[in-house]
Parts: C-alpha cells; sequence; structure tokens
C-alpha cells in the first residue's frame, strides 16, 4: 500500500476495502488544502512584487542587499510551496481515479484495483515524488499502472468538459484573442453572440 494512502486513511486496509465515504471525505480535505496553498503562493507573489518594487526605489547598495536578502527567502519559500501543491495535485489526480474505478461495479473493474501489487505501488510512490513529472505525464503513467489506459470509460480528459473549455478560453486570452467577458463565456459554454447588422 502507498504510503500516503496509509497516512491518508489511517489504516491497512486494501483499496478495494477502503469505504467509498472515506475516499471521497479525503478528496475534500486534500482540495480544501490545495486551495489554501494556491492562497499561500498568491500571497507570497504579492509579498515578492512589493519587495522588489521597494528595492527599486533605493539606490544604496546597502539596503538593497537587504531587499535582495528577503526577495531570496521568499523565492525559497515560494518553490518549497510549488513542490507541496505539485504533489498535492497528483494525490488528487489518483484519488480520482480511484474513486472512479471503484464506482464502476463491473467485476471486471473491481479486481483492477485488487491485481495492484506492491511493486506497482512503489512505482506510484516514485510518480508522486518525483518533480520533473508533469500531471499528464502522472496521469498516463497512472492509468497504465492502473490497468485502464486505452479504456474508453476513461478516455475523457481529467480536467472534464468544462475544464477543458476554460483552458481553451485562458490560452486565447493569453494570445489576445478574447478579452476577459468572451472567455468566461467560452469557459461557461455559452453561445456566442451575433453581431448585429450596421444599419445604413
Amino acid at each position: 500500500m502507498l504510503d500516503f494512502l496509509k497516512d491518508m486513511f489511517g489504516h491497512k486496509k486494501g483499496i478495494m476495502e477502503i469505504p467509498m465515504e472515506e475516499i471521497r471525505l479525503e478528496e475534500r480535505r486534500k482540495e480544501i488544502r490545495e486551495n489554501q496553498l494556491i492562497a499561500q503562493i498568491e500571497k507570497f507573489d504579492k509579498e515578492k512584487e512589493e519587495i522588489f518594487r521597494e528595492g527599486a526605489k533605493i539606490k544604496s547598495a546597502e539596503r538593497r542587499k537587504i531587499y535582495a536578502r528577503r526577495f531570496n527567502d521568499l523565492m525559497t519559500r515560494i518553490k518549497f510551496v510549488d513542490r507541496d501543491l505539485n504533489m498535492l495535485s497528483k494525490e488528487l489526480m489518483l484519488l480520482s481515479r480511484i474513486r472512479a474505478i471503484r464506482e464502476r461495479t463491473s467485476t471486471q473493474t473491481s479486481s483492477i484495483l485488487s491485481n495492484l501489487n506492491e511493486k506497482n505501488m512503489t512505482e506510484i510512490a516514485k510518480l508522486l515524488e518525483n518533480e520533473k513529472i508533469t500531471e499528464e505525464l502522472f496521469l498516463t503513467k497512472c492509468d497504465e499502472l492502473l490497468g485502464i489506459a486505452n479504456d474508453p470509460a476513461y478516455a475523457m480528459e481529467d480536467l472534464g468538459k468544462e475544464g477543458s473549455s476554460v483552458m481553451k478560453a485562458w490560452e486565447a486570452m493569453d494570445e489576445g484573442a478574447m478579452d476577459f467577458d468572451a472567455g468566461l463565456k467560452e469557459a461557461e459554454g455559452k453561445p456566442k453572440e451575433k453581431e448585429k447588422p450596421e444599419q445604413a
């Protein structure tokens, strides 16, 4: 059993024996923690900008060194929080996959988790701890280890329909193809307003 699963559920039950309510509850806990880390990063980003702004105003090299040290310390803290957020996001993705498999009631799908061995668990643990593994690659590798790669039932993107739409909207906004209001409507799936014909 993965160490992080042992910690989060507080026992050594097999995955198929863990009550679904415990899995959903742990997902909610991790989502709350994820929001806390995001808020922390946003706070640090504001502090970082303020330190940079104040240091730019000062011409004294000695005083600038003070702000430089503060900036360096803050960047180190941001890296630690980013690392925690990366691992937490992967744990949430894994939990979501486990819940999805458990919610399917067929005998074939139920046996997928039951057949996980210690080697599989160790590989998943390594993927969780590897900071260089992106969320997309992590999900792909986990699907392979969980035995659901190329399974049509899990073909839908992990972000979901609306999640994928908002990603596309943000990309369009980055490229200047949409303003905020148009991007939000696109993300919400609202139909585009037809341009009114010019009056003669």
